[in-house]
């Protein structure tokens, strides 16, 4: 054989081997991903309010003379927007910041669809108190972006929030939370390109009806800014952090289709300002699906309730009747 055909040979032969070790790579880290993101944990706890016969720790439900089935292909994401500036250690109770965005995500990624559940800051719920030394010292109704307070301001923060929100969400498996700081809203915003929204209301510099493409601190303000006056101030600013995370659901979709890679880079670009569980293998595996799926089919939604005031604060009192059906219709498939 020629030097050159064994020069070539060799070329060729590396090429092979890193294709195969990088296909290796990427099919072990989905096969993880998914494996971290789904399992068997389920264990319902309905209310005795809401009248529905629970079989099989929640794998069937009937409800309203209908069965219904618990959908192995959804997994839960919370997403939380915490009113700090960055994520440092407390180490005094109740300082470690509050949950001013606090949404539920659904993703069916075999029918490649995303049900984006908002819960209200001022939701009344349970809520596990700590003392600084992290010693649990019992359970009391409260504002559930209060759990984050009750807690080192990072993980164990993130943790007891996703307790809160399984409470409201009848026990159903959180697999992934994602706390992002102030700062880190910006820089989110713009690894994506920026993003596209019309104003619902008009507060600040933002005019009702008028689209904006946000940009940097801009997309801080959007999401972040309430008249205080306002009774309903929270739900209003819940509205337009709604319009937001479509827009940028779509922005970020948008980047992942022209480069698959673009998930890792969104991820490590947002690093510094968040405080989460996702890693590498459920970001390729959800990149991956997403990817194959073509497009993503997006719902928004809000739990239903009342506003009201407990203790001189606005408190927010769910409508457990709707918000059970809701809940119905995005995690479980009807039988009959």
């Amino acid at each position: 054989m020629k030097k050159w055909q064994k020069v070539l040979l060799i070329v060729v032969s590396v090429i092979l081997a890193l294709a195969i070790l990088f296909t290796g790579i990427f099919i072990y880290l989905r096969v993880k991903g998914h494996d971290e993101l789904f399992d068997s944990e389920l264990k319902m706890l309905v209310p005795d309010t809401v009248n529905a016969e629970v079989q099989d720790d929640g794998e069937y439900v009937y409800y309203n003379g209908h069965t219904y089935q618990y959908n192995p292909d959804i997994t839960s994401l919370l997403f939380l927007g915490i009113d700090k500036k960055n994520f440092e250690d407390e180490n005094a109770q109740g300082t470690g910041g509050q949950a001013d965005v606090i949404v539920m995500m659904a993703l069916n990624t075999k029918e490649h669809t995303m049900s984006m559940i908002a819960v209200p800051r001022d939701t009344i719920t349970e809520v596990a108190l700590y003392s600084p030394s992290g010693r649990y010292s019992g359970m009391k109704n409260m504002q559930v972006c209060m759990a984050y307070a009750y807690g080192d301001g990072k993980t164990s923060s993130c943790e007891n929030m996703v307790s809160s929100v399984r409470r409201i969400f009848y026990n159903v498996p959180i697999k992934t939370y994602y706390a992002l700081d102030l700062d880190g809203v910006a820089a989110l915003n713009d690894s994506v390109g920026g993003v596209d929204v019309v104003s619902p209301e008009t507060v600040d510099k933002f005019e009702k009806g008028t689209g904006y493409h946000l940009e940097g601190r801009d997309a801080e303000y959007f999401v972040r800014k309430r008249d205080q006056e306002q009774v309903d101030a929270s739900m209003k600013r819940l509205e337009r952090q709604q319009i937001y995370a479509k827009g940028f659901m779509s922005a970020m979709m948008s980047a992942i289709k022209k480069d698959a890679s673009s998930a890792i880079r969104i991820f490590n670009e947002s690093a510094p300002y968040s405080c989460t569980n996702l890693n590498a293998s459920k970001v390729s595996y959800l990149a991956s699906e997403l990817v194959a799926g073509g497009s993503l089919e997006t719902s928004m939604m809000t739990v239903p309730g009342t506003i009201g005031y407990e203790n001189d604060l606005v408190s927010y009192t769910i409508d457990e009747g709707k918000f059970f059906e809701q809940f119905l219709n995005v995690y479980y498939k009807r039988l009959n």
